[in-house]
């Protein structure tokens, strides 16, 4: 009699990198196979959603998957149980059904009629063999409130992008998407261009004393002026002042000092994973998550062979286990000694967020005893840089905090002249100081700031010792002009946080909806901050007068919590669809009725008329950009390049052309203006624009010219590259330094400082007035 086959537990995960590791902790009766992703979606050229019966979903198999399927299936005949070990979110979840579906599940969980493998789910946020045996130890079974609540969220999003994106087509360009949650981060951050466009700064002034005692200098500003808030609008207002208080004496009138603490931040969610990896080491979301899933996944580790070092990457909990923050305590205490760990761990099970996934944990070390530089040599560079900020924000979670004296020093000065009620007017000046007194999580990591962040106590200079009574000697009162900023454009990091504030998409999303953008060329990043394109800006007009509610941010965000609610039982998924399908159909029907008419708005050329018809000329887009056609297309066919109406004139410069003796002249180019033969096409002789009397600071020989990257960034450079690759994305500007003079400065604009002028050699710096004035000499 022949050998019966033995039976086996086949374990399906999404990824290779996921198998192989697991396969590592699981002991021969295990089979181990992925299928690399989803297998089972909408389809891609139909709506692929029955809206008169229920919403129900036709589903396809993903061109490519068929074989996956397959020899699942054939794994599957010889398995006595299948074990769904895919990720532990909705996504997971769907995949874990879809696969299931396919090998013959029945939603009940039991056996296929005729028999067959009895289906297993299990969940685990680490892949660590602890981890993995206590899932399989507890198996349970799908989760189907999780998977309607993505299948809602896609039949949602194929709803509104399959039969709103038609409607970019005709006007903009084939092929260019709208999306439910796409559309909504698109509006934020045109909307923030508008309010740019439309801000016009306000003068004020301050008002700083530069005061000394006991051989210390400091600084304490104008802060009240008779016990109230003030504004000093301009300069003659910040005279008066300075007139009033000249020779007044400074003598202190209060002294607080109090001692604060500053508290770790909590580990990473996803979302302050992103953030904290775009400001510190400059990863856009989409690479962040690309990394963090191969740490989470699986990295050979020597001889250990294939080791997940994080937890699951995509969570809005910052709960840790009880274990997690034992050996962080542990390391902590170890190598800081005992005043740098708390009474107590800090297991961070405080209030989550509305939708926070309160089962998971934070993304964390899976053995925070695995320190960066044991592991080093095994990873590549981003691997190690973003498990390093990882391991040091987990342990620095457990440790103690922070603690500053602070000092704040008030002075009032009374002014000399009665003002209008007949007393003298009363200044407070006010000088605020910090001293760190005790390091303790700062040693080991801090938050990375970008522009526009807050002040913290860190930015704040120690202060003399003081007591009430106590005079000091004016060294100087000097006011300074400002003007009221516009709100910054959005990094990566600030518009992540946005849209978790307003409870847009999920952050597990957030990648997915920033590459989008950038990748459809809605938006560019341009000095680590997203500028719309004029693609982008005329995507969010149209589509946000078409539909005001549907791409309104409280609207949206009302729809992910509806998906929560799907998710936690509270609401029927097909119930959620049909109250939002009937008026999204009416506004779709709005909507395609007003196209036309808000087209002409939107997409007009101002004062333009086709030349062959007499009708208006519109901004339309091709492949290669932005051009002009006639609005009566496909009746008249007329089209013009949009850089024709807005192209300069050659301007002579003065020179001849080495070649032919023609005219030099400036020109605009694609990549920049360029200096060329007045006598193109025949003379072709071109140079860079260079920058008068300037000559390469490296090499000498050549001169300094204006150039452009391929993505249109201007630099500066030397016009012999590529013998000589010195440049800057400074202007140079040609006015000797007047502390070293070095040959030329170059031109620095911040947001808190403006624009100014530094030395490149010395590092010296110098206000425009002076610059201007040297230049115009």
């Amino acid at each position: 009699m022949a050998e019966q086959k033995q039976k086996s537990r086949l374990v399906i995960v999404e990824s290779p990198a996921k198998a192989r590791t697991i396969g590592k902790y699981l002991g021969p009766g295990f089979k181990v196979r992925a299928s690399v992703g989803h297998i089972r979606d909408l389809p891609e050229h139909e709506l692929g959603v029955d809206v008169e019966h229920g919403f129900e979903p036709r589903y396809v198999t993903i061109r490519g998957k068929g074989k996956v399927i397959q020899e699942l299936k054939k794994e599957a005949q010889s398995a006595e149980e299948i074990i769904l070990a895919t990720d532990p979110d909705r996504e997971g979840e769907a995949i874990a059904y879809h696969v299931a579906e396919q090998l013959g599940y029945n939603s009940d969980g039991k056996r296929r009629r005729g028999g067959g493998p009895r289906f297993r789910r299990v969940l685990f946020h680490e892949i660590t063999r602890d981890a993995v045996r206590r899932a399989l130890e507890n198996p349970g079974d799908i989760d189907m409130r999780k998977v309607e609540a993505q299948q809602a969220r896609r039949i949602l999003d194929r709803l509104v992008g399959y039969q709103v994106s038609p409607l970019l087509w005709k006007p903009i360009r084939p092929g260019l998407s709208a999306g439910r949650v796409q559309t909504v981060a698109l509006r934020l951050i045109t909307d923030r261009e508008a309010e740019i466009r439309a801000f016009e700064p306000e003068e004020y002034w301050s008002i700083t004393a530069l005061l000394e005692a006991e051989g210390e200098r400091f600084e304490a500003k104008l802060h009240h002026i008779d016990g109230k808030a003030f504004r000093l609008e301009n300069e003659a207002a910040a005279k008066d002042v300075l007139a009033d208080v000249e020779g007044a004496p400074f003598v202190v009138s209060e002294v607080k000092r109090r001692e604060k603490t500053k508290n770790p931040p909590a580990p990473f969610t996803t979302s302050t994973l992103q953030q904290e990896a775009a400001k510190r080491l400059g990863f856009s979301a989409r690479k962040t998550m690309r990394v963090a899933q191969q740490l989470y996944e699986g990295v050979d580790i020597g001889s250990e062979g294939a080791v997940g070092l994080i937890t699951y990457m995509r969570t809005d909990s910052t709960r840790v286990s009880a274990e997690a923050a034992a050996a962080a305590r542990d390391w902590a205490l170890e190598t800081f000694g005992e005043r740098y760990v708390p009474a107590a761990p800090r297991l961070w099970t405080g209030p989550q967020q509305k939708g926070a996934q309160e089962a998971h944990e934070a993304i964390r070390p899976t053995d925070p005893r695995r320190t960066p530089e044991s592991v080093r040599g095994d990873l590549d560079d981003d691997q190690f840089r973003l498990y390093q900020l990882i391991w040091l924000r987990f342990v620095a979670s457990q440790m103690a905090p922070a603690v500053y004296d602070t000092t704040t020093i008030d002075f009032l000065v009374r002014g000399k002249n009665p003002a209008a009620g007949g007393e003298p007017r009363l200044y407070l000046f006010r000088a605020t100081g910090s001293v760190m007194r005790f390091d303790g999580f700062t040693r080991l990591y801090t938050e990375a700031r970008e522009e526009g962040d807050h002040r913290t106590l860190d930015d704040l200079a120690p202060l003399p010792a003081l007591e009430a009574g106590q005079a000091c000697t004016v060294i100087d009162l000097v006011p300074a002009q400002h003007f009221t900023q516009p709100p910054p454009r959005y990094s990566e990091a600030s518009l992540v946080k946005e849209l978790e504030r307003l409870g847009i998409g999920r952050p597990s999303t957030y990648a997915q909806i920033i590459s989008t953008l950038v990748d459809r060329e809605y938006v560019k990043l341009e000095q680590k901050r997203f500028h719309p394109t004029p693609l982008g800006e005329t995507v969010a007009q149209l589509l946000v007068r078409l539909f005001p509610k549907l791409f309104d941010v409280r609207f949206t965000s009302e729809m992910e919590s509806e998906l929560d609610r799907i998710e936690e039982g509270e609401l029927n998924w097909r119930e959620v669809l049909s109250e939002f399908y009937g008026p999204f159909q009416q506004a779709l029907a709005e909507g395609e009725k007003r196209s036309d008419e808000v087209l002409r708005d939107v997409v007009a050329a101002e004062s333009t008329e086709c030349p062959e018809c007499g009708r208006p000329l519109v901004v339309r887009w091709s492949r290669h950009g932005r051009f002009l056609g006639c609005s009566g297309y496909p009746e008249c066919r007329y089209t013009q390049p949009l850089d024709r109406k807005e192209q300069k004139e050659p301007r002579p410069i003065g020179e001849e052309c080495p070649q032919c003796g023609g005219e030099l002249v400036e020109r605009e180019g694609r990549m920049g203006a360029f200096i060329a033969c007045s006598n193109y096409p025949e003379c072709r002789y071109t140079r860079p624009r260079t920058i008068p009397g300037l000559k390469c600071p490296r090499c000498g020989e050549g001169d300094v010219g204006e150039k452009r990257t391929r993505r249109g960034k201007t630099f500066w450079g030397c016009t012999r590259y590529p013998d000589c690759d010195w440049s800057t994305w400074d202007r140079p500007v040609p006015v000797p330094c007047p502390d070293c003079e070095a040959p030329f400065l170059v031109e620095k604009t911040t947001k808190a400082r403006g624009t100014f002028y530094r030395c490149p050699e010395c590092n010296g710096e110098f206000a425009p007035e002076s610059v201007a004035a040297a230049e115009g000499a």
